[in-house]
């Protein structure tokens, strides 16, 4: 029987330091992973297998973060973290990089990135200056081209604002909010002219009308770029909006023991109205 490991433990009182409890954590997932104590679901873990769980964390701490709450960034956080330390863990078997290489390489990224603190460079005065130098450095040490950066795995929206802010930093951009607003209309205008030939289930018409929406979708999001915010998080309010406003809905019918699914479309459109009133 392998002998217990324990400096992981709840303790009495908290780490002392990040890096004392960097190692704790660490010390928990070689507790979880041992081949005769360890726990087997832990065990079946691999890089590629982790992803969901890493994507998982990641969106409950954004949502977190975005509504502002202190414990659940705590909570969240401290999750991604499990997960972020038990992907390092495991590189190290399958690579032979871990954690230390990983915040060894991100540390000597940021110094080099940040010559206006770490170096000689003058005359940085705001963020927009910092993020032009940014960008600069970053194609000098990459071979990449401009969008190859963007993770093909971000949600579509977040990439598309990601992908054209990048084009735009390369030059290629409209001018000004009116002459996006203008390829918006035109854009709408060929997803009509698909839409009104009809024929929804035929394959082909299928990938003409994703063609146009999805041509529609990313002049939108470059609209919301150019109006200084992201598509993404226009869309996030969207939502929140159309959750409170259906639950109101839900909420008025239950108090006369009814369902949506139980009123006519009028009646719940009155209600929607409604609710966009309160």
């Amino acid at each position: 029987m392998a002998e217990a490991k324990t400096d992981f433990r709840p303790a009495s009182e908290p780490s002392l330091t990040a890096e004392a409890a960097l190692g704790r954590l660490n010390g928990l997932i070689e507790a979880l992973v041992d081949p005769e104590s360890g726990c087997p679901w832990d065990r079946e873990q691999t890089t590629a297998s982790l992803t969901e769980d890493l994507l998982e964390e990641t969106c409950e701490l954004r949502e977190a973060l975005r509504l502002d709450q202190g414990p659940g960034v705590l909570e969240e956080g401290g999750d991604l973290a499990f997960v972020l330390v038990f992907i390092a863990y495991l590189a190290e078997k399958k690579w032979g990089f871990g954690l230390k290489d990983m915040i060894d390489a991100v540390v000597d990224k940021m110094v080099s990135r940040h010559p206006h603190v770490f170096g000689d460079v003058q005359g940085i005065a705001d963020s927009e200056g910092v993020l032009r130098q940014w960008h600069q450095i970053k194609r000098q040490t990459r071979s990449q081209g401009v969008l190859a950066s963007v993770p093909v795995a971000m949600p579509a929206l977040a990439r598309c604002h990601r992908l054209s802010a990048k084009a735009a930093r390369a030059g290629f951009d409209w001018r000004e909010v009116a002459a996006v607003r203008e390829a918006l209309d035109r854009e709408l205008i060929e997803l009509d002219a698909e839409i009104a030939q009809g024929d929804f289930k035929n394959p082909l018409r299928q990938a003409r009308l994703r063609h146009e929406l999805g041509d529609t979708l990313m002049a939108t999001a470059n609209l919301a770029r150019h109006l200084g915010f992201s598509g993404e998080k226009a869309l996030d309010e969207a939502n929140d909006r159309f959750v409170s406003r259906f639950s109101y809905m839900e909420k008025k019918l239950a108090e006369d023991n009814l369902k949506p699914e139980d009123v006519s479309s009028q009646e719940l459109e009155r209600l929607w109205q409604e609710a966009k009133r309160v």
